[in-house]
């Protein structure tokens, strides 16, 4: 397979000291360490395997109090210490959704990705679920984990959109429990399940429950469908134009053509058909054995029904 190899050389001197996604001292530094390589697998460019090979550089600290005198540079594209593209790790997770680890591998490596079944329930694995207990606006819904048998109440933070909790079952007690550990919740957008606005009304006598906006939109799609089978009947006839209110009495009209000299430019010859000797030759529809058990089992039935 053929490796496209990119090398980017980062300009940026002025780097601000983090660690984990954490501030350390918040210093900024252009003082040269070191520099080191970094070989990043990154989206494929015409299915085929493509990699970053960049150039990093180390920083000293200039803050004498800071404990970690040498920080690496930080990338918007990978996180730190990552093989991986944080694009190329959304493509894998979005193929995976819907496939086995391992099929989603195979699948991966046609396209040009190149990740194993471990490394794909890894990724899944390091997805954390942060609980914000002051978030104050959420959506609620219930997700299949297994469609018909098993369900869970996914709950989002309807600033960004993320997931905050995902609680098992769909029972009002699960979630009334949560919503106890979260009084500064002021809004709640949720299906039209009795067994929500229940639990809300319980934890959150204050809180402004919201129908969202798709179940309303199914609700009514699914009302019109009902008037339509209650109004429109099954079946409708229609002739020369007009509606009627019963079945039509069926015609019977025989094809002809419309010009009658269409029927004599036609070629049809229906005389017996005889091969160079001027003999007839038979039509013979035998395209099978005639010794086999089966034909002679079938002609012995046809014998049987003609007496």
């Amino acid at each position: 397979m053929k490796l496209f190899r990119i090398y980017i050389y980062n300009q940026y001197r002025n780097v601000r000291r983090t660690r984990q996604g954490q501030v350390l001292c918040g210093h900024e530094s252009t003082i040269y360490h070191a520099t080191y390589k970094r070989k990043i697998q990154i989206i494929p460019i015409k299915n085929n395997t493509t990699y970053a090979n960049v150039t990093a550089y180390k920083y000293n600290c200039i803050n004498e109090n800071c404990k970690q005198k040498v920080f690496m540079e930080e990338f918007p594209f990978v996180l730190p210490s990552q093989v991986r593209a944080a694009e190329l790790n959304l493509l894998i997770l979005a193929v995976s959704l819907f496939l086995s680890n391992e099929s989603a591998s195979n699948v991966l490596r046609f396209i040009g990705v190149k990740v194993s079944n471990d490394t794909i329930k890894r990724i899944y694995d390091s997805i954390a679920v942060d609980d914000n207990p002051n978030i104050e606006a959420i959506g609620i819904d219930d997700v299949a984990m297994r469609k018909g048998q098993s369900y869970a109440t996914a709950i989002y933070d309807m600033n960004d959109h993320h997931l905050v909790a995902l609680l098992k079952g769909r029972e009002s007690e699960t979630l009334k429990e949560w919503l106890k550990n979260h009084q500064k919740i002021k809004l709640a957008t949720r299906d039209r399940a009795s067994s929500y606005a229940l639990a809300i009304s319980e934890a959150l006598p204050e809180c402004v429950q919201v129908a969202d906006r798709f179940h309303l939109l199914q609700n009514l799609i699914e009302r019109l469908r009902e008037i339509c089978r209650e109004e429109i009947p099954e079946d409708i006839y229609i002739r020369e134009g007009k509606v009627l209110d019963s079945l039509p009495e069926k015609v019977r009209k025989y094809k002809s053509f419309s010009n009658p000299e269409q029927l004599n430019e036609s070629n049809y010859d229906n005389s017996i058909p005889v091969d160079e000797n001027g003999d007839i030759v038979k039509y013979n529809n035998k395209c099978h054995n005639p010794n086999r058990q089966r034909s002679k089992k079938h002609a012995e039935n046809r014998k049987k029904n003609r007496t």
